[in-house]
């Protein structure tokens, strides 16, 4: 019938969209060009390739962005920035909570955008913020946690795309890591 015939063409339209993000994403994370992008798509590009992870949790994530920023710098450093985390927040920052909500937010500045990430979760003692970034520095060794993940989004934001980056926190409000990042 028609209708199932509109319903496959709607899903098969979907999976290639689905295929094209996972395509640009992986690409990028193995290429070290740069290139210019829309920061709005590519941010959404990262979630769908990260939609497995979520799919299945009461964790919700926004972007507020504005279609007409464009960056010209590594998209995949800033993938593996936005994809680290994300998932630090689902798994420090979410820990013991059922839902929470991540918020990304660009702010176009003169020659830079201020990207602030965003999570109502757990947030980060007053004793441990000033560590967060250190290699090896974890709070969750019993998971098997490394301590690299902050420290590789550092230093992927101040060496490759060469910004900078701290993190704002209070406990149980969540936290703020922002961003500053040269738009060229």
């Amino acid at each position: 019938t028609h209708q199932t015939s509109a319903l496959i063409l709607k899903n098969l339209m979907r999976a290639a969209e689905l295929t094209q993000s996972f395509k640009q994403v992986a690409v990028d994370q193995t290429g070290e060009q740069r290139r210019t992008f829309v920061l709005q798509k590519y941010i959404n590009e990262v979630l769908v390739s990260l939609r497995p992870t979520l799919r299945n949790t009461a964790y919700q994530v926004s972007v507020n962005c504005k279609e007409t920023i464009t960056c010209t710098t590594y998209p995949g450093a800033f993938a593996q920035i936005l994809t680290n985390l994300i998932m630090n927040s689902l798994r420090h920052g979410f820990q013991g909570r059922s839902a929470g909500q991540i918020t990304i937010t660009a702010i176009p500045q003169a020659s830079q955008v201020i990207l602030h990430y965003q999570d109502d979760g757990n947030g980060i003692a007053p004793d441990v913020i000033g560590k967060i970034f250190e290699p090896f520095f974890t709070t969750n060794h019993q998971s098997g946690g490394t301590g690299l993940g902050l420290h590789i989004v550092y230093n992927l934001v101040t060496h490759k795309l060469k910004g900078t980056i701290r993190c704002e926190s209070e406990l149980g409000k969540g936290v703020d890591f922002i961003l500053t990042l040269p738009l060229v």
